[in-house]
């Protein structure tokens, strides 16, 4: 039968194909070469300064050599991304949580379930919250980046010079108070009488006071996320409040707002931190030592968390990676903001938002043992990260808190009372008209 199948084929023809089939062996559809893709460009503006991603970039290029990614940066601390977005001058950005208010304007992409299945596996090792944060009515507008928490700073030239013991990682407000009074030199200092250092640098109408209401236990609205209730005259808030305005009026370890205002024109308490007049303050992990702030700080420091009361509370924010409407190749931008999620390097300044990153001996290599122990301790605390869109009801209750604190410290009345004439005045503010 065989013999009969080749006699009409010249014995060359069959040498001919055995060659090939014995040249082909093994091959199957991966041998069928894929179509090369074609070029994409992509340009990605962020603030410089803030984060090196050239680096990055160049890794994400020789994995994916027919994606260009062009930077853009802009200033640190102007707004030069929003005319970038607004002209359609870019297909990626990352920007603030705030930058979610570019949907209503229809200037964003929104990103379904199917955008996002690469996701899925790590989803769980992000903080809770961050996703969120840059989400609208169901709609995901944004990728996290990175994120921010609250945390202590400690003056260490003078708390060194003054001889003093830091306290541990876990102290307490006690603790705390026990070390503003320490390093409370309103006067002048003992080594040196010409310059002054305030124990606790604070200001009334900062968010210190919100900060210390809700690690005490206490609350100013049912939800930082979906608010529906004020409650300004919390109980456990109105003594948290009594306290902080104490540290003012009663221990005399945070100054007097008008001090602040004519010592230090030109930044207020944020000036007297970088010039070294303050013994102890909050603020974000990304400012430390000014990595995140027009201003190096002149003095050194030690970071410690947020002194320990009734609930690990923090205050968080989230920055966003965001995908331009105008955007011709949102898939390459995906695959981008996915790469990029993989990579501590890629948050900069501010902490990874996947704790898995935070935990990484690299991260622990580049931040220092203390700062990368701080950032750990930031896991057990319940950090509430702030919607990207706070509606006019949650701005008037804020709004009347702080103003409430300010009229106790500046007048030394009763939280109690005060908090309580601002509960009246905002009690309906949830409620449809």
């Amino acid at each position: 039968m065989a013999s009969r199948f080749l006699s009409g084929y010249s014995l060359s023809l069959v040498l001919t194909i055995l060659v090939f089939v014995a040249t082909c062996a093994g091959c199957g559809p991966a041998a069928v070469s894929t179509p090369t893709p074609e070029p994409v460009t992509l340009r990605f503006a962020y603030r410089e300064h803030t984060v090196e991603l050239q680096p990055l970039i160049d890794a994400f290029h020789e994995q994916n050599p027919w994606i260009t990614v062009e930077l853009v940066p802009t200033e640190r601390f102007g707004n030069g991304i929003e005319p970038l977005v607004r002209g359609g001058m870019v297909d990626i950005f990352l920007d603030s949580s705030f930058a979610v208010g570019y949907a209503q304007q229809g200037l964003l992409k929104p990103l379904d379930d199917l955008q996002l299945g690469d996701w899925a596996s790590i989803m769980d090792d992000y903080y809770p919250g961050t996703w969120e944060s840059l989400r609208v009515e169901g709609l995901q507008w944004g990728i996290p980046a990175n994120m921010d928490a609250y945390v202590a700073y400690i003056n260490l030239d003078h708390a060194n010079a003054l001889h003093l013991d830091l306290p541990p990682p876990d102290w307490t407000l006690f603790e705390f108070l026990e070390l503003a009074n320490a390093m409370n030199y309103p006067e002048g200092l003992p080594y040196l009488e010409t310059s002054s250092l305030i124990g606790f640098c604070t200001a009334p109408d900062s968010v210190d006071s919100v900060v210390f209401a809700y690690r005490h236990g206490g609350t100013i609205v049912d939800s930082v996320t979906n608010p529906k209730v004020a409650t300004l005259d919390d109980a456990l808030t109105v003594e948290a409040v009594q306290w902080y305005a104490d540290l003012f009026n009663r221990y005399g370890v945070a100054p007097a707002p008008e001090l602040i205002r004519t010592t230090f024109r030109q930044g207020g308490v944020y000036e007297a931190q970088v010039r070294g007049a303050c013994g102890v303050w909050f603020g974000p992990y990304s400012s430390r030592g000014g990595l995140d702030a027009p201003f190096t700080w002149t003095v050194s420091w030690r970071m410690l968390p947020l002194p320990r009361d009734a609930a690990p509370f923090n205050l968080g924010g989230v920055e966003g990676y965001f995908i331009h409407r105008d955007c011709a190749h949102p898939k390459a931008a995906i695959d981008l903001a996915r790469f990029l999620s993989d990579y501590w390097e890629a948050a900069g300044t501010r902490l990874p938002p996947r704790r898995s990153l935070v935990e990484s001996d690299g991260y622990r290599q580049h931040a220092g043992n203390e700062v990368a122990d701080v950032a750990l301790s930031l896991a057990s605390d319940e950090i509430a990260i702030l919607p990207a869109q706070v509606g006019p009801a949650l701005e008037r209750v804020g709004g009347a808190f702080i103003s409430a604190v300010q009229r106790i410290v500046a007048e030394d009345m009763s939280a109690t009372m005060v908090l309580g004439e601002a509960q009246d005045r905002v009690r309906t503010s949830f409620q449809a008209p």
